[in-house]
């Protein structure tokens, strides 16, 4: 459908419309009366008008008319376009659990060094941060920093008040990191995905087919755990041939105190270490768990079977942190990159090349005009 970015230009129109409203005066030829008849009724049929007379103002209003749509900026719809260029993703899961509330440790990592490290990554790293307590959100990968470090900080997420009269309540309902983990999996997963979508230059009808059809996949994901399902789940991801490629040039980082609480509810709880094993699958090999109070045993007893990942355990002392933070930073400044979207544009389609050949009619009205054969009576 034809759409203008300044439809208001079409207001130019108008004085060319009262231009041909105005009286023109006409050209009338004068003759000796003593010419004969025949001659006077002939001159009088060669003085009229003719289309040829007209036509370099013809000529002319329609170059007008067809300059005035182009300055109104035509185009038919949108298209998004992508740009894809290698680049590191990087996912902060992090622990927002009432534990982490209220000892004050959330507010402490958050403004104390996580703020610093995302500030310090380099400008072609994509960053994302996920939150999991009782349940999970996931994170969306981009390169705007300081965006991220405004949602991670907002008073929501970090408040630091007296929490004793939902502490309890809070506390029972567990914190759920297999949820956090599969979130997180899942933005690692739609992210990969898009940007396949987006080298493939498919239309939109067709991504969102792709799209669709992920979401199922996930959804049957979720329900096989979610319900202890046996067996383990087969990831059939779209456009993905070889699940390994995934976690290339991409790194997660969990912080969590370590109390991973089992939900009241088994029916919704899923075993992170289960998910941990699709990470493994999907060739993710920077995977950075940073335990701030006790360190869970089934953890490293996965790591030591399968060291894709690092652990840290965190004395009590700012030092210690920083450190653990700083030897993480270092780690992923030495990972690989991998093909990432980096930024999203939405362009018109113009249309305005169609009309090139119009500049013929501004040719035709200026040759037309200055041409002696048009004038019949000097």
């Amino acid at each position: 459908m034809l759409q203008f970015e300044s439809p208001a230009a079409f207001l130019l129109v108008l004085p060319l419309i009262l231009l041909q409203c105005i009286r023109r005066r006409h050209v009338r030829a004068y003759l000796a009366v003593s010419a004969p008849l025949q001659v006077r009724v002939r001159a009088q049929e060669i003085a009229k008008p003719r289309w040829r007379t007209h036509l370099p103002a013809y000529c002319l209003h329609a170059f007008l008319l067809i300059l005035i749509f182009l300055i109104s900026g035509p185009f038919l719809g949108k298209k998004e376009t992508y740009d894809v260029e290698p680049s590191r993703s990087i996912l902060v899961l992090l622990d927002t659990s009432a534990s982490m509330i209220q000892t004050g440790l959330l507010k402490r990592v958050v403004t104390g060094f996580l703020v610093n490290f995302i500030e310090a990554r380099p400008h072609e790293d994509r960053i994302a941060v996920a939150r999991f307590d009782a349940d999970a959100s996931g994170g969306i990968f981009t390169r705007n920093h300081q965006g991220v470090i405004m949602e991670i900080t907002r008073p929501s997420l970090v408040q630091s008040g007296d929490l004793s009269q939902d502490g309890a309540r809070l506390s029972t309902k567990g914190t759920q990191m297999g949820i956090g983990l599969f979130k997180a999996l899942t933005s690692f997963l739609e992210d990969e995905v898009e940007t396949r979508m987006a080298d493939k230059q498919l239309d939109l009808a067709e991504q969102q087919g792709i799209y669709h059809e992920l979401q199922d996949v996930l959804r049957r994901f979720l329900w096989h755990y979610q319900h202890q399902g046996e067996g383990a789940f087969p990831l059939e991801i779209p456009l993905v041939s070889n699940l390994a490629e995934v976690g290339s040039g991409k790194a997660l980082i969990v912080i969590t105190d370590g109390q991973l609480l089992e939900s009241t509810s088994r029916a919704t709880r899923i075993d992170y270490l289960k998910i941990l094993d699709y990470y493994e699958q999907l060739g993710f090999r920077h995977m950075y768990f940073i335990s701030l109070k006790t360190y869970p045993a089934p953890l490293k007893a996965m790591l030591h079977r399968q060291p894709t990942g690092k652990a840290y355990t965190w004395n009590q002392t700012q030092a210690g942190l920083q450190a653990v933070f700083t030897e993480i930073a270092k780690d992923i400044d030495a990972m690989e990159y991998g093909e990432s979207i980096v930024a999203t544009r939405i362009q018109p389609q113009p249309v305005f090349h169609w009309f090139l050949p119009s500049m013929l009619l501004l040719l035709i009205a200026v040759g037309a005009r200055f041409h002696k054969r048009i004038r019949h009576f000097p």
